[in-house]
C-alpha cells in the first residue's frame, strides 16, 4: 500500500483541486438546470412533472451510451499531453468529432421514437405523449450535446477545466430562462409545456457547443494542438481505438442509468406520486452527486498524465489520495440527507402525499449518496488507468444481477413498493463501489510489484 505522506497529500489534493473544483462548479450548474425542470414540471401538474421524469431518464440512459465513446477522449488526451504529443490531442479530437456525428443520428431517431415503447409498458397515455413530446423537442440538440462533450473532453484531458466552467455557468440563467419562457408562454410565445423544456434545453447545447468552439479557436494555448487543421478527419485505426476503449465506457453508464430509467418505469407502475416523489430523491440526490463527480473527473486528468509521463508510482498515490478524498465528501452529503430529509423534500413540492413519501426515501438515499461517490472515484482513476473492460464486467454484474434483481424483488414481488424499489439501489451502489475500489487495487498492487511497467496501461 502507498503511504500517503504530508508533503505528497497537501500536492495531490492541490492537483486535484485545481482542476476538479471548476468541474463541481460545472456540475452543480448542469444539475441545477435539471432541477429547475423539475420544480418547472411540478408547476405544470402531476402528469407534466411524470413526463418529465420519464423522458429525461430516457434521454439520458440513450446519450450516455454515446457520451461514454466520447469520454474516451479525456484519457487519451490526457496520457498525450503527459507524454507532449500536443498535435496527437488535435487528431484525436477530430475522430471524437465524427464518432460523435454518427452517435447523434443513432439517438436522434431513437429519441423520436419512444412513445409506443411506453404504452407497451403499461404507462398513461396521457404522460406517454407528454414524455414523447419532450424527446421529439429535445432531440434536436443531440448532436450539439456530443459536439460540446467532445470539446469538454479535451480541455478536461490538458487540465484545463475554468472554460468549461465559465461556459456551463453563464448557460445555467440563459437555460432556465429558455425553459420557464417556452415552458409558461411568456414573452408573446405561445405556452409549449413540457416540449418547451425539451426546446429549451435543446437551443442551449448548440449555444455551449458554440462558446467551446469560438474558445478553442481563438485561444493562443490550444494553437500547438491544432485541432481543426483541414486533413486527416477520418482515421479508421484511431476511430477504432477510441470506440474500442470508449464503448466500454459507454456501455457502463448505460447500465447504471438504465437502472435508474427502468426504476422510473417501476414508479409508473407505482402510480403518479410515486414517480412524482422519486423524481424529488432522484433530482437532489443528481444534485450531491455533482460533488464527487467532479473530483472523480479530475482523478482521470491526474491519473492519466502521469501515466503519460511514465510515473506510475504517482498515479497511483493520486488515485488513493482521490478515493480517500471523495469518501469524506460523500459522507458529509449523506449525513446532510438524511438528517434534513423533510426540510430538503419541502424545496421540491407543495403535494403533501410527495413530501411523505419523498421523505421517507431520502433516509435511503443517504445510502445511496455514500456508495455512489465512492464508486465514480474508483471509476474515474480506472479510466485515468485505461481499465474500461473489467469495470464494465463488473457493473454488469452488479447493477442488473444484484440491483435491479433486488429492486424488483423487494418493491414488486414482495410489495414493498417505493421503499423496496429505492433499497435495492442504494444497495447496488455500495457494492459497485467495493467492486470497483477492489479492482483499483488490485490494479495499484500489480503495478507496485512490476517496477518495469513504465507504458500506459491497456487492460
Amino acid at each position: 500500500m502507498y503511504k500517503l505522506t504530508g508533503a505528497y497529500l497537501g500536492q495531490d489534493l492541490r492537483k486535484i483541486m485545481a482542476i476538479g473544483l471548476p468541474l463541481v462548479a460545472n456540475n452543480l450548474s448542469s444539475i441545477a438546470i435539471n432541477v429547475a425542470d423539475t420544480r418547472m414540471a411540478s408547476e405544470l401538474g402531476t402528469s407534466q412533472l411524470a413526463a418529465v421524469a420519464i423522458g429525461s431518464g430516457i434521454w439520458i440512459a440513450l446519450f450516455l451510451l454515446g457520451l461514454g465513446v466520447i469520454m474516451a477522449l479525456g484519457p487519451t488526451v490526457a496520457q498525450h499531453y503527459g507524454a507532449g504529443r500536443l498535435e496527437e490531442i488535435g487528431h484525436e479530437t477530430r475522430q471524437s468529432l465524427v464518432v460523435g456525428l454518427g452517435l447523434s443520428l443513432v439517438v436522434f431517431f431513437a429519441m423520436r421514437s419512444f412513445e409506443p415503447f411506453l404504452l407497451h409498458l403499461g404507462i398513461d397515455p396521457e404522460v406517454s405523449a407528454l414524455a414523447q413530446e419532450y424527446l421529439s423537442a429535445l432531440s434536436w440538440g443531440v448532436f450539439a450535446a456530443y459536439g460540446y462533450h467532445t470539446f469538454k473532453q479535451m480541455s478536461e484531458g490538458v487540465g484545463r477545466t475554468i472554460p468549461i466552467m465559465v461556459v456551463m455557468c453563464s448557460m445555467l440563467p440563459v437555460n432556465v430562462a429558455l425553459n420557464y419562457v417556452l415552458m409558461f408562454g411568456k414573452l408573446g410565445i405561445e405556452p409549449m409545456g413540457v416540449a418547451g423544456c425539451g426546446l429549451g434545453n435543446s437551443i442551449s447545447f448548440w449555444i455551449m457547443f458554440a462558446m467551446l468552439v469560438t474558445y478553442s479557436l481563438t485561444s493562443q494555448y490550444y494553437r500547438s494542438f491544432k485541432i481543426f487543421k483541414l486533413s486527416s478527419w477520418i482515421d479508421w485505426p484511431i476511430l477504432r481505438r477510441q470506440i474500442s476503449l470508449g464503448m466500454p465506457i459507454g456501455l457502463s453508464l448505460f447500465l447504471q442509468s438504465g437502472l435508474f430509467t427502468t426504476v422510473a418505469l417501476l414508479m409508473a407502475a407505482l402510480g403518479t406520486v410515486a414517480v412524482a416523489a422519486h423524481q424529488v430523491v432522484l433530482s437532489y440526490s443528481g444534485l450531491v452527486f455533482m460533488v464527487p463527480l467532479g473530483l472523480a473527473m479530475a482523478l482521470t486528468v491526474c491519473v492519466g498524465q502521469e501515466i503519460g509521463r511514465g510515473d506510475t508510482q504517482s498515479a497511483i498515490r493520486i488515485g488513493y489520495t482521490g478515493l480517500i478524498t471523495c469518501a469524506l465528501v460523500s459522507t458529509v452529503a449523506s449525513a446532510t440527507t438524511f438528517f434534513y430529509a423533510p426540510v430538503i423534500a419541502q424545496l421540491y413540492t407543495s403535494d403533501a402525499s410527495v413530501i411523505t413519501l419523498s421523505t421517507h426515501l431520502f433516509r435511503l438515499a443517504a445510502l445511496l449518496q455514500f456508495g455512489d461517490g465512492i464508486q465514480v472515484a474508483a471509476a474515474f482513476i480506472l479510466r485515468g488507468l485505461k481499465d474500461t473492460r473489467v469495470p464494465l464486467m463488473l457493473n454488469a454484474v452488479n447493477y442488473w444481477g444484484f440491483g435491479f434483481v433486488l429492486a424488483y424483488v423487494l418493491g414488486m414481488s414482495l410489495g414493498y413498493g417505493a421503499t423496496g424499489v429505492w433499497l435495492g439501489l442504494s444497495l447496488s451502489l455500495c457494492t459497485g463501489a467495493i467492486l470497483l475500489t477492489g479492482r483499483f487495487v488490485f490494479l495499484a498492487r500489480k503495478m507496485q510489484d512490476d517496477d518495469s511497467i513504465k507504458k500506459p496501461i491497456t487492460v
